[in-house]
């Protein structure tokens, strides 16, 4: 597997995340989180853009997407879940997946970027990190037994 040893995905710890299928990892997103539930998909290897995605890595992320998202909205009742992959701060192909809850203005559209950057700033509150921890155990217990385990895809 290919690593980067200056990426800070490529030597992150194993115990820092989760395995899901053969080509990727779940986590959460470190504390401070913005929001309880905030989860980052990351590319087992390291690969700088999504044009590098081999074919299988394109559609085991595709279904892991779907799944991940199904799980996040139902472990923390959002409505919706955004997608961001920026990949700037750390060059390495991840997706963060985000709670969009109706009644929280400050994870509205772009309003999260502002809310993530004032918690980064200490301007504003984090989410509490016990809720935020509950929160990514209970995604991982609804995500099938074969992605959750490395042994799907």
């Amino acid at each position: 597997m290919t690593t980067d040893a200056t990426c800070p995905i490529c030597t992150m710890t194993a115990a820092a995340s989760m395995p899901l299928g053969r080509r990727w990892r779940l986590r959460r997103h470190p504390d401070p989180s913005p929001v309880a539930g905030w989860a980052i998909l990351d590319l087992a290897r390291h690969a700088a853009t999504l044009d590098e995605l081999t074919g299988e890595e394109s559609e085991e992320l595709g279904r892991l997407l779907v799944e991940v998202s199904a799980a996040v909205r139902e472990a923390t009742g959002c409505a919706r879940v955004y997608l961001l992959s920026f990949a700037e701060a750390a060059r390495h192909v991840h997706v963060h997946l985000v709670p969009r809850h109706e009644r929280e203005e400050e994870t509205r559209g772009w309003s999260v970027a502002d809310h993530y950057r004032a918690v980064a700033a200490g301007t504003r509150s984090p989410a509490d990190p016990a809720r935020c921890a509950a929160a990514f155990e209970e995604i991982a217990r609804r995500l099938p037994a074969t992605r959750s385990n490395g042994s799907g895809g």
